[in-house]
């Protein structure tokens, strides 16, 4: 979907954006928080079906946690920030300086952890989103993440059912925390016109940078 060069200036970009997001997130926590998108990826949901689908969601079975932010006006759509149950549990101890770091056997979420991932999710979601909105010159309107535990085959239902004929911006996300490294997903779900408002920014970037 993307050529290499176009893939390479926005891999730059997001993780100029998601360094930003990690300083937030370092404050909040009272540690030092690396966050890098190691992968940028585009996907067509109508074309790449179950393929898109099992990349999205990274995780073959079990629980993962879903924050999900909606976004609009000029460019708009829907973020995502995706965790292994588990991870998700040891990011936020990480964050609440408790446990060591293990990954747990068992994953017992409970109203304060779910706070501590909405917090994560709306700092880094908003971070990202708002970064693009400032790279594109627009003004954007964003709700607050709604985060929810569910089955693996859960989510790709509803993903498929929902945004089957949607673009998927997937950024493969690595958060280090002192003890701990958390794989993660963010994923951004695009319109055409949208996507293009994308695609044209970074054609118009590397123009300038050719030219």
């Amino acid at each position: 979907m993307l050529n290499e060069q176009q893939s390479d200036l926005l891999k730059e970009y997001v993780n100029v954006f998601t360094g930003k997001a990690a300083s937030m997130l370092s404050e909040m926590a009272n540690q030092k928080i690396l966050l890098r998108v190691p992968e940028v990826e585009v996907l067509h949901m109508a074309q790449d079906g179950v393929d898109a689908l099992k990349k999205i969601s990274l995780f073959s079975e079990g629980h993962i946690v879903s924050s999900v932010m909606n976004f609009g006006h000029d460019f708009s759509g829907r973020a995502l920030l995706i965790f292994p149950a588990e991870k998700a549990k040891n990011l936020v101890d990480a964050c609440l300086g408790d446990g060591n770091g293990e990954d747990a056997s068992a994953v017992s979420l409970e109203d304060t952890d779910f706070d501590v991932l909405k917090e994560i999710s709306n700092v880094l979601l908003n971070s990202i989103i708002g970064e693009f909105a400032n790279m594109l010159g627009v003004k954007l309107e964003f709700t607050l993440p709604d985060v929810e535990l569910i089955f693996v085959s859960e989510f790709e239902q509803k993903m498929y059912l929902k945004n089957n004929n949607i673009y998927i911006l997937m950024l493969y996300t690595v958060f280090t925390l002192a003890e701990t490294k958390v794989d993660g997903v963010v994923v951004i779900a695009l319109g055409m016109d949208s996507l293009n408002m994308l695609v044209a920014k970074l054609d118009e970037v590397l123009g300038e940078a050719n030219g």
